[in-house]
């Protein structure tokens, strides 16, 4: 029996952060949840922009790490990631502006919804945004930026980060679907692979528009496609790819895509949903940014199975990432990068 690949595409995207407040219930040792009435107060802090936070005047036995949420999905998932293990890390309660994964992931409903008071220290990523940044956290502490390294993550990340049964079941039914082929409704890894027993499962998640949103970012040539897919038939030869885009389009005028064992899936469905329909495949090409890099590492990563990735997504003469990024710190080293022209060769069939 054959076992399952998985193709992933993903963008990345920046925005801005919340003024800094404080909430008194969950500073003094509360149980602030989603929905609670906090007093806000904005108040000024200073940045400590080594790492290392002078430590604060504690108001209750529990230090607290308190973060505004920046970005879309991807982003979100890698700031709560982050933020999360480095409380459990440091003995403290991680606390958001918002609940922005409530309804998507299971066990939300307890996260600390709460902002800072004026006591506690400020640390920043300075703008390293894809580099793991060694925080010395002595107390209350407001942590700025984007968190986007692995390395942060504590071994129950994949755990915490469960998506919710029904957009698990609503994918399996897609791909059921357009795989044409019958699939139970199976919550363990190896489910899914047994789902596929007549072939294997790659996904391709593909963005807007043929060319980048983002200038740091490169969208890769049609060669990245068309060696990771042999990549992947080489090792699985009854796999089939799974192609996600909110550009058919585009999709339909790529010769690489027009192939007896690729299929697509017809855009405009939920980001959560798309997530989980990676996530229920078995490997993964990445492309670009941070959704389908959690794709990736929610489901095949996590299950054991391929990711390909571009080694030149990031384009490391641009300000956004030169010395800002550093590729070790954003991609696992199982991963399997494939590399365009001088920058990397690319890995043997």
């Amino acid at each position: 029996m054959h076992k399952a690949g998985v193709f992933l595409l993903i963008v990345c995207c920046v925005a801005s952060y919340a003024v800094v407040a404080y909430c008194m219930q969950c500073y003094l040792g509360g149980s602030c949840r989603h929905g609670n009435n906090c007093e806000v107060t904005s108040v000024q802090q200073p940045l400590y922009p080594h790492g290392i936070a002078p430590r604060a005047l504690p108001m209750s036995q529990r230090k607290h790490i308190f973060h505004a949420y920046g970005g879309r999905l991807g982003n979100i998932l890698f700031q709560f990631a982050a933020v999360t293990s480095l409380a459990k890390q440091h003995n403290s309660t991680a606390c958001f502006n918002h609940n922005a994964l409530l309804g998507l992931f299971e066990q939300q409903s307890h996260t600390c919804i709460c902002m800072a008071p004026a006591g506690a220290a400020v640390l920043s990523e300075n703008l390293n945004y894809a580099t793991h940044v060694h925080f010395t956290i002595l107390g209350d502490t407001v942590l700025h930026g984007y968190l986007q390294s692995y390395k942060y993550f504590g071994p129950g990340v994949p755990h915490s980060l469960r998506i919710k049964t029904r957009f698990k079941t609503h994918a399996r039914m897609i791909l059921s679907q357009v795989l044409a082929m019958p699939m139970a409704r199976p919550r363990a890894a190896i489910h899914i692979r047994t789902l596929h027993s007549h072939g294997e499962t790659g996904l391709i998640h593909l963005p807007q528009g043929i060319l980048p949103k983002q200038s740091y970012l490169r969208f890769p040539p049609p060669f990245y496609f068309e060696y990771a897919m042999a990549y992947l038939r080489k090792r699985h030869p009854a796999i089939m790819f799974v192609v996600l885009s909110d550009n058919p389009v585009w999709c339909q005028q790529q010769a690489f895509l027009q192939h007896a064992d690729v299929r697509f899936v017809a855009p405009g469905n939920p980001p959560i949903l798309d997530l989980a329909l990676m996530a229920e495949c078995d490997h993964v090409i990445l492309t670009r940014g941070t959704f389908g890099w959690w794709g990736a590492f929610l489901g095949a990563s996590t299950r054991g199975g391929l990711v390909l990735y571009n080694a030149a997504e990031f384009d490391m003469l641009d300000p956004v990432n030169s010395e800002h990024v550093v590729l070790a710190d954003f991609y696992p080293p199982h991963w399997i990068s494939i590399g365009i022209g001088s920058q990397l060769q690319p890995p043997r069939i």
